[in-house]
């Protein structure tokens, strides 16, 4: 089982030489990212966007764009569908976005000209988190695409979180739906959801170990679930977290990158090809581990 994001490095070597999209590359980040992927075989990058800006931020990061291919395209919008249409045509195999909103990128991935979705697959975001602070990988969502998923969608959710983690070498993860308080209360939908779907993974019914609600600190830390004295099936090592809404899960997502010097690989799933999808103030490394999950992830979509 993957432990550490750098570990991915061997497995997407064994994925062989991709190549990948990269819409609006107009920061150092992520074309050091790149360059770095590059260097060591993984990808042959080709970049989407306005060549002079690519330029400037391979000055500033340092890189020689020799061995790139650059699509001149002045607009963003018209840049990002460039850059879909590449990896939906199959010119490329990983779409991964640069200096551009999550909420662009998301909007031309989600469009049903993009040729990235199926109809009737639900699109969720994957974080792959290491924090200094933990023996294990977090894997967690929805903290981009979902705003406030209800219970069908949080099923859906688990199903990413469950299906990364076998990917990663996990074939019996442990999910923690996350809310503010372990009691279930009606003031609290987050907690309602969460005890119906740990009853259905009690049943049998989902193919993981869930419980919640759960705490954010009782679901991580065994003797915060000690201290409060929170038993059930986790106890303090939760693999996979479940969060309530789009907010709770960014809040993580950037308090543990931004706070705790965490990094995050990030993808979406349910789409027909591998989608980066990193914060833009994300780490050459956050970006670089999320290269290599796509390439892992690639091979058994």
């Amino acid at each position: 089982m993957i432990r550490k994001l750098n570990e991915l490095v061997e497995l997407a070597k064994k994925a062989g030489r991709k190549r990948i999209s990269v819409a609006c590359p107009y920061d150092s980040h992520t074309i050091e990212a790149v360059e770095r992927a590059r260097g060591l075989g993984l990808v042959e990058p080709v970049f989407s966007g306005d060549a002079d800006k690519i330029r400037k931020a391979a000055e500033c990061a340092g890189v020689s764009l020799g061995e790139y291919e650059i699509c001149d395209v002045q607009h963003d919008d018209d840049a990002l569908q460039t850059a879909c249409k590449k990896v939906s045509s199959g010119e490329a195999d990983i779409l991964m976005k640069g200096l551009i909103s999550s909420e662009k990128y998301l909007k031309a991935v989600l469009n049903r000209t993009s040729g990235l979705i199926s109809l009737g697959n639900t699109i969720t975001h994957v974080g792959v988190m290491e924090n200094r602070n933990m023996d294990r990988l977090i894997i967690f969502g929805d903290s981009a695409v979902i705003p406030s998923p209800d219970l069908k969608q949080k099923l859906q959710i688990l199903n990413s979180l469950v299906t990364m983690a076998k990917i990663l070498g996990n074939e019996n993860p442990k999910v923690a739906f996350v809310a503010a308080t372990e009691l279930i209360s009606t003031a609290i939908a987050a907690g309602q959801d969460a005890a119906v779907i740990s009853k259905m993974s009690e049943r049998g019914q989902v193919d993981c170990v869930v419980d919640g609600p759960l705490g954010l600190d009782v679901a991580v830390n065994r003797e915060a679930a000690d201290i409060k004295n929170v038993r059930g099936a986790i106890h303090g090592d939760a693999d996979c977290l479940v969060f309530p809404e789009i907010e709770a899960g960014n809040a993580f997502y950037k308090a543990n990158t931004k706070l705790a010097n965490s990094t995050i690989a990030a993808v979406l799933s349910g789409v027909k090809s591998p989608v980066v999808l990193t914060s833009r103030a994300d780490s050459v490394d956050s970006k670089f581990y999320s290269i290599t999950l796509a390439m892992v992830v690639g091979t058994v979509i």
